[in-house]
């Protein structure tokens, strides 16, 4: 999950350890409905037969 929001908001681990445990938890929880969200359109778009 860190390497996720590394890569998509350039959020490095120790930036994110640094936060206070609230903020933490939130980034994390967006970064899950983000991925859930991603994975979602894609079963979509495979269904439909789109790339």
């Amino acid at each position: 999950m860190l390497h996720a929001i590394w890569v998509r908001h350039h959020l490095r681990p120790g930036e994110f350890w640094e936060l206070p445990r609230g903020e933490q938890l939130f980034l994390l929880a967006s970064m899950e409905l983000e991925l859930e969200a991603e994975q979602q359109a894609r079963k979509e778009a495979e269904r439909h037969g789109w790339k």
